[in-house]
């Protein structure tokens, strides 16, 4: 992703830079008749004039009578450690015009790490680190501990694939993301033709947790996986999808949702070890193709879809059988396997079984 300097209007300093107390200094009247808040980042212009934009925090958004005095919005820092962030964005876009724009800047665990590695030599930050990483990432997300950093107003640190999910589900659309090393801001607008948080609980941010996936018949299926993403990080793929592509092997290109310990577990399949369920279930079969989400299904050609709707999905894919390298590969893989499995299943199923065991087992292939 593109990194831009972040400028407050009326200064030439990063966005980073500006120290509390000029954060709060007002705009002269002579440089705008409406006295905006000097804090108002200088790239928003680029979405509406000075007096366009309102700013304020958290604690004003959650008040009863709280209502928005120009068309555009912009919030100085999400605190995690006082507020429900799905109360304040439902709060934001019920505030919101069709057109307006909402702006947030904040703090990111991304952007901690990279000051953390600035400031820290590399021997200090492997004995640092995961202690921080257990107190502001771990401990936060487990039944009783969220609620207690609540109520005590503990520092907790959220990635930018949970703050843009956040987004997503409560009913946004990401217009643009900017971040350097210290901090991140995003531009959203409402979404007015979808908001996910009216139909679909919110997400889990337990170690495992339950994704929504098209199985046999084209019907929705709930499959279970260790966490390797961000929590609501299944929100942001199609956005994800727009702005990057996909990559060698059918993966999302510069995938920010996946966390450094999720890449770790993605390399040796652990995190797909609770799909043992789904198998012992019968929702899944030993051979045959992923149930994949709905917005990855609605890349498939029409052809496929058809075909994958006929059959029960696996656990083993004829991906790991035929290791294709494009999306394209991919495709032709699973209508070669599919087909063959119409015709003969368990003598298919053997000779992919047999595949993929010596790819894993002989080739050390890997998983992305």
């Amino acid at each position: 992703m593109t990194h831009r300097q972040l400028n407050f209007i009326g200064t030439n300093v990063p966005i980073s830079g500006i120290s509390k107390d000029i954060l709060e200094m007002p705009v002269p009247s002579s440089a705008c008749k409406d006295a905006v808040n000097q804090a108002i980042p200088a790239y928003l212009l680029n979405f509406g004039s000075y007096s366009s934009w309102s700013q304020v925090d958290a604690d004003v958004v959650l008040m009863r009578n709280f209502s928005l005095k120009g068309p555009n919005l912009y919030l100085d820092e999400l605190m995690l450690k006082k507020h429900n962030p799905n109360v304040v964005l439902e709060k934001v876009r019920s505030s919101l015009g069709a057109n307006g724009y909402f702006a947030l800047k904040i703090v990111t665990a991304e952007n901690i790490k990279c000051e953390i590695q600035k400031d820290i030599s590399p021997f200090l930050i492997r004995l640092y680190y995961p202690v921080h990483f257990l107190f502001r990432r771990v401990l936060p997300k487990l039944t009783g501990f969220h609620t207690l950093y609540r109520k005590l107003q503990i520092a907790v640190d959220m990635s930018k694939a949970e703050i843009m999910g956040r987004l997503i589900y409560n009913g946004f659309k990401i217009v643009d993301v900017v971040d350097d090393c210290k901090e991140t801001l995003i531009i959203a607008k409402v979404n007015r033709h979808g908001n996910p948080s009216l139909t679909n609980p919110a997400a889990s941010e337990g170690v495992v947790f339950r994704m929504n996936r098209i199985g046999k018949g084209g019907k929705k299926m709930t499959v279970y996986k260790f966490r390797s993403m961000h929590p609501y990080a299944e929100y942001v793929q199609e956005y994800l999808h727009s702005t990057q592509g996909l990559d060698a092997g059918g993966k999302f290109k510069n995938d920010f949702r996946v966390s450094t310990g999720g890449r770790l577990i993605r390399k040796y399949w652990i995190d797909e070890l609770p799909m043992l369920y789904n198998l012992l279930r019968g929702d899944i079969k030993l051979i045959g193709v992923r149930p994949i989400s709905e917005h990855y299904f609605g890349l498939y050609p029409e052809q496929l879809q058809a075909l994958r709707k006929k059959h029960t999905p696996g656990l083993l894919p004829p991906y790991y059988a035929d290791l294709p390298e494009t999306f394209e590969e991919i495709v032709q893989s699973e209508l070669t396997y599919l087909e063959a499995y119409t015709k003969a299943p368990f003598k298919t199923d053997v000779n992919y079984l047999w595949k993929i065991l010596k790819n894993i087992v002989i080739n050390k292939a890997r998983s992305k």
